[in-house]
């Protein structure tokens, strides 16, 4: 699930509040479609392209000065 042109543009738009309003705008759209949001579960089995932080669960990435 994605979120509506509507939400990522009221997300974009948080930017301008700061990062307050950005995780109050985060929580919103997570009670409203938390399919959009990835988990701890989603995310190991996700490979990003740049490595994530250690706190960030992950299947792998693609750019990092060590590989997993």
């Amino acid at each position: 699930m994605k979120l509506t042109a509507i939400q990522q543009a009221d997300l974009i738009g948080a930017s301008i509040g700061g990062i307050e309003r950005v995780d109050a705008v985060i929580r919103k759209l997570k009670e409203e479609c938390p399919n959009a949001f990835h988990t701890n579960t989603t995310l190991v089995t996700r490979v990003f392209v740049h490595r994530p932080g250690e706190e960030t669960p992950c299947r792998g990435f693609i750019h990092g000065s060590t590989a997993r």
